[in-house]
């Protein structure tokens, strides 16, 4: 081989390597973390809420959170609850997770074999967006659709994570979300809801009075499926963002 061909072939393999290298960085300002480093992990979680909540980070798979966009939220009868509806969100948004803070985060462990547990406050999370609505809610009957709001004030969330590494090579271990428990506790909700009664206004304040009067008791027979519709939606982004990368990529000791 000459020299000339010598030297290409040099700056070939430098740039492939760089560019290999360069491809597992991170987005500026995000720390790389140690897998056990709660307070990096924690601060890391919060730069990506103050900083990308709005536009979402491509590069790695996630999408925008404030608002984030919700093609289906649904709720199902409970015959043995008072408060019994089907509720259906369509293309609505969950705004206000921008301006959430977290406040505690537990730390990974290298074979991913042990839950993922984060605390964090949000001073408002509201679902908005088209709806439809039919059951009863404590004594009164409800039907209608048109546009919705409920807002959660000052809203804790507790989050579990459950994960299992996938194996796709060496040094090639993917995480994914088996599971999202989601414990939301709001120190008020409120409601408000177009469309309802075929747009009879007299029954629609009878009932805004009602469940804003009620706000609590109605919360607590929803918040289960609540949860559990909302958890799914995080499963969801979740597993899209941890699928762009091994872990040995995301954090310093693996």
């Amino acid at each position: 081989m000459d020299r000339k061909a010598l030297s290409l072939l040099l700056i070939s393999s430098l740039y492939c390597i760089s560019s290999l290298v360069h491809a597992t960085d991170l987005p500026a300002g995000i720390t790389k973390c140690s897998i056990t480093d709660e307070k990096c992990l924690k601060n890391s979680m919060n730069y990506v809420l103050k900083n990308h909540a709005k536009t979402g980070i491509k590069q790695l798979g996630l999408v925008p959170l404030d608002p984030l966009h919700v093609k289906k939220f649904s709720l199902g009868k409970n015959p043995k609850s008072p408060v019994s509806i089907d509720l259906t969100f369509s293309n609505a948004d969950l705004l206000g997770l921008g301006e959430a803070q977290v406040k505690k985060v537990s730390p990974f462990t290298r074979d991913l074999s042990q839950d993922i547990e984060f605390d964090m406050v949000s001073p408002k999370i509201a679902l908005k967006g088209p709806y439809s609505i039919e059951g009863k809610v404590l004594i009164l009957p409800i039907h209608g659709s048109g546009k919705a709001e409920i807002i959660l004030e000052q809203c804790k969330v507790h989050a579990n994570v459950k994960l299992k590494g996938v194996s796709k090579g060496q040094h090639q271990t993917y995480a994914e979300v088996v599971d999202v428990k989601l414990n939301l506790d709001p120190s008020h909700v409120s409601y408000r809801f177009t469309g309802l009664f075929n747009g009879q206004k007299a029954p629609s304040d009878t009932f805004h009075a009602l469940v804003n009067e009620n706000w609590r008791e109605i919360f607590t027979e929803l918040k289960e499926d609540i949860c559990t519709a909302t958890g799914l939606i995080f499963k969801s982004i979740l597993n899209n963002t941890l699928r762009k990368r091994p872990i040995e990529q995301l954090f310093t000791d693996i």
